[in-house]
């Protein structure tokens, strides 16, 4: 029995990151900017994966449950031991976790495409990871004032800068945002600058704080693609439901698991590297 929140196949995956990378995840799933990342690597992970998980389950469910079996525990303790032996004894309460729905990245994933209304249930998780950043690109450009989707879609990055931590892609020179994004589609890396794009878009463009540095190559140019600091409105061009699982955290959380799995299975691609059996 596991005394902390577990996402099946999603410890193997950051396994691989570096200390960095893991506090650049913590930072996408904590609740606000308030909550600062441990030092400490396994502590670090430990809680990076505790936060994801009360993002998508209801913690005071869960704690309701879990008092609801601390006190018949506590009431049986108190009958007679003669009554004792004809009432069946409640189970023992569990970690606190072991109240909520069991998780893995895959329900994260289909339960994010789902509620942002991709419809391709029978689609492979990978097919579905580029689904997800294209629908989040896609609602934030439309989400744009006429003037700054024209801005997005017109200016010149270099692809010498976004592609640093990829250089057998051979990406160089200055091409638009779609450009650099089909350009990069045919060398693997689209899946990187594809997901780190739209997480620019579900947090820096809302004013949410990450360490944009650990992105190979965009802090220079995160900005530049995305545009100022919260020049889209508090995430409501998502159409995230009120209710339910914290579905934004959620999305910074898969973006960021997808991009760091497309530059470390760049890295070393073998199936031992890239968590597959």
């Amino acid at each position: 029995m596991s005394t902390q929140p577990e996402i099946a196949g999603l410890c193997q995956l950051m396994a691989m990151w570096t200390n960095a990378e893991l506090k650049a995840f913590f930072c996408c799933v904590r609740p606000d900017d308030s909550v600062s990342p441990p030092t400490e690597r396994e502590e670090l992970i430990l809680r990076s994966v505790e936060e994801l998980f009360w993002a998508y389950n209801s913690k005071a469910k869960a704690q309701a449950s879990c008092t609801a079996a601390k006190l018949a525990v506590a009431a049986y303790e108190q009958l007679p031991a003669a009554m004792k032996m004809r009432v069946p004894a409640p189970p023992p309460v569990k970690p606190l976790h072991e109240y909520a729905s069991p998780l893995s990245y895959e329900t994260l994933l289909r339960g994010t495409c789902k509620e942002l209304k991709i419809d391709e249930s029978e689609a492979e998780d990978r097919l579905l990871e580029v689904y997800l950043y294209e629908k989040v690109m896609i609602l934030a450009v439309a989400a744009m004032t006429a003037q700054q989707r024209h801005v997005f879609l017109t200016r010149q990055v270099e692809l010498d800068d976004v592609s640093v931590g990829f250089p057998q892609t051979n990406l160089k020179g200055a091409a638009t945002t779609l450009a650099a994004l089909g350009a990069a589609q045919a060398s693997g890396f689209g899946v990187y600058l594809g997901a780190t794009t739209a997480l620019g878009f579900v947090s820096h463009a809302v004013g949410v704080t990450l360490p944009f540095a650990v992105y190979a190559g965009m802090s220079s140019t995160i900005a530049f693609l995305i545009g100022p600091v919260g020049f889209l409105a508090a995430g409501a061009w998502l159409g995230w439901s009120l209710t339910g699982p914290e579905w934004p955290r959620i999305t910074r959380g898969l973006l960021h698991i997808i991009a760091m799995r497309a530059k470390h299975e760049y890295e070393c691609p073998t199936p031992s590297c890239s968590g597959s059996s």
